[in-house]
């Protein structure tokens, strides 16, 4: 993930010559969370690899930020870069040769990479001009002839084709191993969690099992394909309705799908004693029309399905989806491959009806979460009671774990004091752990996965008194927010304009951000979601603009949004199309400048905060935290203009 550049919404560079896409990392669970490893445990790692290499005849090794179904967050078995460097950011890729070991990262992570990583590694800056790709690289530091060796199953066939290209060019090999040579050395790997595969109901769904496969299969008419492979896990939980709990913080289950004209094909580990699922099913018409086989056994299927297939449709690369692995393609034969954007992440990430009502739904129930969270807290800190970030964590999991059809959190909570909240992607641990005071600004990103859907949210606090550079930030912040979400616009409109709008209040105070202002959200599914980049009705996704002193203190403001039909002056001649902020949690009152805002804003933040205060206030006396209540009613009191005084001297003409 080598991002750094800032102009559009979803930002794509380049990490080691790959596109992809920015945004603030939501970190999840992992293996040596709480800091870099010793330099001698990581010398005998890069020892023993290069053991594996030499068996296995290969004078370098790539190791990204990657499991087998190119997903975003990934297993704490699947942590091998993580495992090889010490790293423990969310982004990188690791090359290792004989003689070296480099790590690529993106500016986001300099700072941690610089304390974790130890002096066998180079760090590699990507983004900066004078930081070469991998792929270059890799060209200056081998010979002709040399091998460099990588996972089939994990490096995505656009990887792949990229890599290689460049590489053959200096006559230099990519070869696939039919090993994984960390596994092979990693003594105390952990095991891939193994919990029920269970239904998600269709209360909560919305469409059955039965109607997502039909549109798939329509899909697969227009594109011309008879067999379409999914190996992406929230595009599988989608379709067949179940959710497991294999990746921390994402209800997925490690699974492929194979779909053609007639038939549907599951494949999950221990499928016998895992799945859940009653013959009875709320589904309806076919209780479960898919048949569950062993995940194991889906190579073997793969090639036996391609070779019946007359065109097989895998999925390319788009937006946050990486597409499928090298080994994927190369098991079917070649001249039968159609690579499309898969045709279910393009449903997927328009909302049906019952599924953006739960949206709205999970995110009223979050909202009671945090502001009890925040209540809290701020009557800790004025009774000068010790809290650090950590204790922030674990509480607001706990109150969120409280709210009905709660699946715990859909990422690491950020929550970053002082000069820890200068890091967008920063999670605390115990090394780092800060004491949150009245001297700095407080970051809190977070959010939860519920059965009716997946919240995400980031407000900044202040709990002393703020510079007027803190509140002249802040209150750009929120001012790029209000002006999002007061736009109306056509359909059809892409990010690139809403990004630039949302930037445009930091702009003004000279500054900017590297991060995307933008990531779509799944239903119970990923809290980033990939998506067509374009905005229609019942789209859900982020606005997020930030901004971080290197250093010295940061500030994130996020809200989700839907998208729906504007109310226009006159009757509209086209669609035209508007933001609901979903969230609803109040801004810190003490960092807005009202000065700053025009009156329109000013007006937006009051109805706003209005509307916090009746949705939010009235689920909060219905759950009895009358405590929580009083607290939210001072924080959405109207926000008035300052009247500022000027003293006239009144002189009498003689």
């Amino acid at each position: 993930m080598e991002r750094v550049i800032l102009v559009f919404g979803i930002i794509s560079t380049f990490l080691a010559g790959v596109p992809v896409e920015t945004h603030p990392v939501k970190h999840q669970s992992s293996a040596e969370s709480n800091g870099r490893i010793t330099p001698d445990v990581a010398s005998r790692r890069l020892e023993l690899l290069r053991e594996q290499m030499v068996l296995h005849e290969v004078d370098a090794y790539i190791v990204p930020t990657a499991d087998v179904h190119q997903t975003e967050y990934i297993a704490e078995r699947d942590e091998r870069r993580r495992w090889i460097t010490g790293f423990t950011g969310s982004a990188g890729t690791a090359v290792v040769t004989l003689q070296s070991a480099a790590l690529w990262t993106d500016s986001r992570y300099f700072e941690e990479a610089t304390l974790q990583l130890s002096d066998d590694w180079i760090l590699m800056r990507s983004g900066q001009p004078s930081t070469p790709t991998l792929q270059v690289w890799l060209t200056t530091v081998l010979a002709a002839n040399a091998r460099v060796g990588v996972d089939p199953e994990i490096i995505t066939y656009s990887q792949w084709t990229s890599w290689s290209t460049l590489l053959n060019a200096s006559s230099i090999n990519l070869v696939a191993l039919d090993i994984n040579l960390i596994d092979v050395i990693w003594d105390d790997q952990p095991e891939y969690l193994s919990g029920p595969v269970f239904e998600h109901p269709i209360e909560f769904a919305g469409m059955t099992r039965v109607e997502k496969l039909a549109m798939a299969r329509a899909a697969m008419v227009t594109a011309g394909v008879d067999l379409y492979v999914v190996t992406a896990l929230d595009e599988v939980a989608w379709v067949t309705n179940l959710r497991s709990s294999d990746i921390p913080c994402t209800p997925v289950f490690r699974s492929y799908l194979l779909i053609t004209n007639e038939t549907a094909t599951v494949y999950i580990p221990s499928p016998e004693t895992r799945l859940k699922v009653d013959n009875a099913s709320s589904d309806g018409e076919d209780s479960f029309p898919i048949t569950v086989a062993n995940y194991e056994d889906f190579w073997t299927d793969l090639a036996a399905a391609g070779e019946l297939a007359e065109s097989i449709l895998l999925p390319g690369p788009y937006s946050y989806a990486l597409g499928i692995s090298y080994r994927v393609h190369s098991t079917v034969p070649s001249n039968k491959i159609k690579i499309l954007t898969s045709p279910i992440l393009l449903v997927k990430d328009r909302k049906t009806q019952v599924e953006a009502d739960g949206l709205r739904n999970a995110h009223l129930k979050d909202a009671v979460a945090l502001c009890q969270f925040l209540a809290n807290l701020e009557a800790a800190i004025k009774r000068s009671e010790e809290y650090d970030e950590l204790r922030a964590v674990e509480e607001l999991s706990s109150l969120r774990a409280a709210q009905e059809y709660n699946f715990g959190d859909s990422f690491t909570t950020i929550a970053a004091y002082g000069a820890n909240s200068a890091l967008p992607h920063y999670s605390p641990t115990n090394e780092t752990n800060a004491i949150i005071g009245t001297n700095g600004t407080f970051m809190l990103d977070s959010g939860g996965q519920y059965y009716d859907g997946t919240t995400d949210v980031t407000r900044t606090m202040h709990y002393g008194v703020p510079t007027q550079e803190h509140r002249d930030t802040y209150t750009a912040l929120l001012a790029g927010c209000i002006e999002l979400a007061r736009l109306i616009f056509p359909v059809g409109a892409s990010y690139t304009t809403t990004d630039l709008l949302v930037r445009s209040q930091l702009h003004r105070l000279g500054r900017n951000y590297g991060h995307g202002s933008t990531h779509g959200i799944g239903h119970f599914l990923s809290v980033h979601e990939a998506w067509n980049t374009t905005y229609d009705v019942n789209f859900f996704g982020s606005q997020e603009p930030g901004y971080y002193k290197e250093g010295s203190w940061g500030m994130r403001l996020e809200n989700i949004v839907a998208v729906v039909n504007a109310n226009t002056t006159y009757e509209a001649e086209d669609t035209f199309l508007t933001f609901e902020t979903v969230t609803l949690v109040p801004y810190a009152r003490n960092l807005i400048d009202e000065t700053k805002l025009s009156d329109d804003q000013l007006s937006w933040l009051n109805q706003y905060h209005a509307k916090v205060r009746e949705k939010v206030g009235a689920e909060l006396l219905r759950q009895g935290h009358t405590s929580t209540y009083d607290w939210l009613i001072e924080q959405t009191t109207p926000i008035k203009r300052r009247v500022v005084h000027r003293r006239v001297n009144i002189v009498a003409v003689p």
